[in-house]
């Protein structure tokens, strides 16, 4: 597989050339931009002094044994990612639009070819109207939304994307936040889906709906935040999630302590399965340095045996995604899937200088996925690292995340590697 990961490395170096001079193109565009108090002046400069951005990335996906089945083993090649233009604010208004491809690069049968990064796209990704004025933006369309269990989680090559309206008041402590999304476009597909992540049930979704909101403060050198959400996914589930956090800005260490409170019960048809799902956490966070951070974080998932997976957590577009905000939780697998119990996680990471961060990470999932079977005893054994070039290669990066994965009840080593040549702009 190196002369593959070669390969993909060497046609990334093709077109990341070209961002750099869309982008000096654009900055130069923009110094010559006059704005006033709403924006440019003109309608012709909307477009002129517009912006382009976006991520190219060959990305080297593997795994051994996948997901514990033994001799099931997955190497995939692709390259690819999203190029963006948006205008400049005219009376507040933006619009954007963005290109998504993905190529694979040799590709073994389908049934070894991981899926999310292993057939072509190519298509328009964002498309979207937003208006903000001071503290309050509003953005219609298909967009990149960021809150609790709905989100890019975007390591892949192309992202995440949702049709819908998000709406925000404030900044990123102090806000209020609504969204209501009708469709979203997966990993591995470039079309805008009626259905979820939950791709063994055949049958259309409304979509979902959120109100949230967050508060902080600060005294005496400490810093107290909180979140709390509310979300309804249509004929799956409705979900109350609450995090706070208390940190200690000017004592040895500055120490972060958090909490967290996630509930989820039945909606509609329960197109999953009957929810009946709590789960609470804790978290210790520690920097020793400026460059050397630990972690260490606790879930407890209570067992219902009469509802899906135990008493997991459903979350139709984080299944078999991302394990979202949870405290404790694998890289390679997702705390809500695995079933009840308790689960930890501890994490360390250290930036070297500004161009290299490396990290380990090690988790542990004493879950059930069912009344009647064990513990799945799940460990896994995380390294990863980062490399941010500078100079003239400024925004590409090499990233690496390999570990293996433990499990006496499966009777089996879950190996991956995940290898991504990257260059945002």
């Amino acid at each position: 597989m190196q002369l593959k990961t070669l390969s993909g490395a060497c046609l990334a170096a093709l077109f990341f050339p070209l961002a750099p001079a869309a982008l000096a193109a654009t900055q130069s565009n923009i110094s010559d931009c006059q704005y006033g108090a709403s924006g440019v002046n003109s309608f012709t400069d909307i477009f002129t002094c517009g912006t382009v951005s976006g991520s190219l990335r060959t990305l080297y996906y593997s795994t051994h044994n996948a997901y514990f089945s033994k001799g099931f083993n997955q190497d995939t090649v692709s390259y690819g990612g999203s190029i963006k233009y948006e205008t400049a604010p005219f009376y507040g208004f933006r619009a954007g639009v963005s290109g998504i491809f993905l190529r694979g690069i040799d590709h073994p049968d389908e049934a070894n070819t991981i899926s999310d990064i292993g057939d072509n796209q190519t298509n328009v990704g964002e498309a979207y109207l937003s208006w903000q004025q001071d503290d309050f933006k509003i953005t219609a369309g298909d967009q990149r939304i960021n809150i609790p269990f709905v989100g890019d989680y975007d390591w892949r090559i192309t992202p995440i994307l949702f049709r819908g309206v998000d709406a925000n008041y404030g900044d990123s402590t102090n806000y209020l936040h609504a969204t209501k999304v009708w469709r979203y476009k997966p990993w591995g597909d470039d079309q805008f889906l009626n259905t979820t992540a939950y791709t063994d049930v055949d049958e259309r979704t409304n979509g979902m709906w959120a109100l949230g909101g967050g508060r902080g403060t600060q005294w005496d050198g400490k810093k107290l935040t909180g979140q709390l959400w509310y979300q309804e996914y249509a004929d799956y589930t409705r979900l109350v999630y609450g995090e706070s956090h208390l940190q200690w800005q000017d004592t040895l260490f500055q120490p972060d302590l958090g909490v967290q409170f996630i509930r989820g019960t039945s909606l509609g048809k329960a197109l999953a399965g009957e929810v009946n799902s709590t789960s609470y956490g804790a978290q210790l966070a520690l920097t020793f340095t400026p460059a050397l951070s630990w972690k260490l974080g606790y879930d407890h998932i209570a067992a219902s045996g009469n509802s899906w997976n135990n008493g997991s957590l459903v979350t139709p577009y984080a299944h078999n995604t991302s394990s979202g905000p949870y405290f404790a939780q694998p890289f390679f697998t997702s705390t809500q899937d695995l079933g009840s119990g308790n689960a930890y996680m501890t994490n360390l990471n250290y930036v070297m200088n500004e161009n290299l961060s490396l990290g380990t990470q090690y988790s542990f999932m004493d879950l059930k996925p069912s009344p009647a079977s064990a513990s799945i005893n799940q460990s896994e054994y995380l390294v990863y690292f980062t490399w941010s070039f500078s100079g003239v290669l400024k925004g590409l990066s090499l990233t690496d995340f390999a570990g293996v994965q433990t499990s006496p009840l499966y009777d089996s080593h879950f190996w991956q590697n995940r290898l991504s040549l990257q260059y945002d702009f």
